[in-house]
C-alpha cells in the first residue's frame, strides 16, 4: 500500500483528535468559568512554570531513551537524532483511542530501515510498562481513595490478560494456527501479529523488563511531582502522596475509558 493514502488518514486523525481536544478543553473552561481559570493561571509564577516544564521534559526524555534502547536491541541502527525526531512527532497523535495513533511512528521509521514489526513491538512494550508503572503508583492511594479499588481491580484484570497473552507464547501460536486453518484470508495478519508478539517478548526479557519498569516509575513519578507542585502553587498544599494517588488513578481512568488520549476520563477523575 502506498504511503500517501496512509499519511492522509493520519492527517485526518490528527485534525479530528486535535479538534476534539480543543473543544473539550474550551467547554471545560467555559463551564468552570473563564475568570476562575484566569485567576488560577495567574497564581503560577514563571519559576514554577519552568519547573513544571522541566519535569515534563524529564518524563519524555526518560521514555525516549527506553524507546531508543528497545529499537536498537531489536536490531535497528537508526541514529538517536532521527529516532528522537520521529518519537516526538508521534505525540501529535496522542489524542487517539488508547494512544494508538502514536504507532504512526512505524510509517516514519520505515524509510530508516526499521521494519514495522519492530517499532510496533517496541510500542507495545512501552505501553505495557507504562501501564504497570502507573498501576503501581496508583496502588499507593488505594487506602486514601477506597472508591478507586474498582478502578484498580479493572486495571489489574486487563494487565493479567495482557501478561498471559504475551508471556505464554503457546496461546498466540495456537491462535495463529487456528486462524491459518479456518480463516485463510486472515492468515497473513495472524502471522504478523504473532511475529510482533515474539519481538515484544524480546523487549521484555527479565533484565529489560525491570529496567524499563524503573524508567516508567521515574518518568511518571516526575509528572505526578509536577502535579503536586501545580496544586501547591494554586494554594493547595497536599504533600506528595495524595497528588501522586490522584494523578495515577486519573491516568488509569483515562486509559480504561479508551477515550482519545484519556481525554475527559482523566480530567473528570482528577
Amino acid at each position: 500500500m502506498a504511503l500517501e493514502p496512509i499519511a492522509a488518514k493520519w492527517v485526518r486523525a490528527i485534525s479530528i483528535s486535535t479538534a476534539i481536544a480543543a473543544a473539550a478543553y474550551l467547554t471545560t473552561v467555559l463551564w468552570v468559568g473563564r475568570s476562575q481559570v484566569a485567576a488560577a493561571l495567574k497564581l503560577i509564577s514563571v519559576e514554577t512554570l519552568i519547573g513544571l516544564i522541566a519535569l515534563s521534559v524529564t518524563n519524555y526524555a526518560l521514555r525516549f531513551l527506553r524507546w531508543h534502547y528497545y529499537i536498537r536491541k531489536l536490531g535497528s541502527t537508526i541514529s538517536i537524532r532521527h529516532n528522537f525526531r520521529i518519537y516526538i512527532a508521534g505525540f501529535a497523535l496522542t489524542t487517539t483511542p488508547g494512544k494508538a495513533g502514536e504507532m504512526a511512528r512505524s510509517l516514519w521509521l520505515r524509510p530508516y530501515g526499521v521494519p514495522v514489526k519492530l517499532s510496533v513491538a517496541a510500542f507495545f512494550a512501552e505501553r505495557l510498562q507504562d501501564f504497570i508503572a502507573i498501576l503501581l503508583l496508583a496502588c499507593l492511594g488505594a487506602t486514601l481513595y477506597p472508591h478507586g479499588i474498582w478502578l484498580l481491580s479493572i486495571s489489574l484484570g486487563v494487565l493479567l490478560v495482557a501478561l498471559v497473552v504475551l508471556f505464554v507464547p503457546s496461546i498466540s501460536h495456537t491462535a495463529e494456527n487456528w486462524v491459518i486453518v479456518h480463516r485463510t484470508q486472515s492468515s497473513a495478519l495472524a502471522r504478523r501479529l504473532s511475529d510482533i508478539l515474539d519481538h515484544t517478548r524480546m523487549c521484555l526479557t527479565p533484565g529489560r523488563f525491570c529496567a524499563g519498569l524503573v524508567v516508567g516509575l521515574f518518568a511518571w513519578g516526575a509528572e505526578a511531582w509536577a502535579f503536586s507542585i501545580l496544586l501547591q502553587a494554586m494554594g493547595h498544599s497536599l504533600g506528595m502522596v495524595i497528588p501522586l494517588a490522584i494523578f495515577s488513578l486519573s491516568m488509569l481512568a483515562g486509559a480504561v475509558s479508551f477515550m482519545p488520549g484519556g481525554l475527559g476520563g482523566s480530567e473528570a477523575t482528577m
